[in-house]
């Protein structure tokens, strides 16, 4: 058998199994209260980003003490963790902004059951919400919004298909990040880390300029185009954006 058939034979037996491996995959995600409370999410029409619910406190520590410089020790500072996983992030900008009020959502009902238990105590001026949307606070306006590696997706790190539209298509990510730019006040600060796409490319880019963090690494890709198309580029160092005025 030639080269070409071996590879022909074994891609059929990959499509043969890739059920089987999806089966193999929920079975795993029900397992665990995090998983189940993923598939009850999706279950009542939750629209998700990150399939992954992976999180550690202080991920980010030269992005959130420079944050934390750029908003000062105000008391009236409003934040919003967008995709706050199981609480470790906003439980991190307390710590960084301890007079700051700070609202956190999430889509996945487990992960926020299991941040108000870790919350109780150490920070009641979280407020947490389980919801798909950023607004769930209706009428609030934030200083800063952290939405930090939500707006991306496992398998196109992992695989790098030349398309991202099956997975996590380009109008998602533009759509979130209006629903974002709508709840941040004018000179407020967008952190938005660990996309699978570029800011510059979406239409509320236009009203926000780019800051650069010290000491904070470039993110890395894939990253993807407004035409789903995967970009040429290994990395972006363009994660931190201020509105106008």
């Amino acid at each position: 058998m030639t080269r070409g058939r071996r590879r022909a034979a074994l891609r059929a037996r990959l499509e043969r199994i890739a059920p089987l491996v999806r089966a193999v995959r929920l079975v795993r995600a029900m397992a665990t209260p995090l998983g189940r409370g993923r598939l009850e999410a999706l279950w009542h029409g939750a629209r998700l980003y990150q399939p992954a619910t992976v999180t550690r406190p202080d991920r980010h520590p030269a992005l959130f003490a420079y944050v934390a410089a750029l908003l000062g020790d105000r008391a009236d500072v409003r934040l919003l963790s967008f995709g706050c996983s199981t609480g470790e992030e906003p439980l991190t900008l307390a710590c960084y902004l301890p007079h700051a009020r700070i609202d956190a959502i999430d889509a996945n009902p487990a992960c926020i059951a299991r941040a108000k238990r870790s919350a109780r105590a150490d920070a009641p001026t979280i407020r947490f919400a389980c919801a798909d949307r950023p607004d769930a606070f209706a009428g609030t306006r934030y200083d800063a919004v952290f939405c930090l590696s939500v707006l991306r997706h496992g398998d196109l790190e992992a695989k790098r298909p030349p398309t991202c539209t099956d997975l996590l298509p380009f109008a998602r990510f533009a759509e979130a990040v209006d629903a974002l730019d709508r709840c941040l006040g004018p000179g407020g600060l967008l952190v938005l880390w660990g996309c699978n796409f570029r800011f510059a490319d979406s239409p509320v880019a236009a009203g926000y300029r780019a800051l650069t963090v010290p000491g904070q690494n470039a993110q890395p890709g894939p990253f993807y185009g407004p035409d789903d198309q995967l970009l040429p580029i290994a990395e972006s160092s363009a994660f931190l954006f201020v509105k106008a005025g």
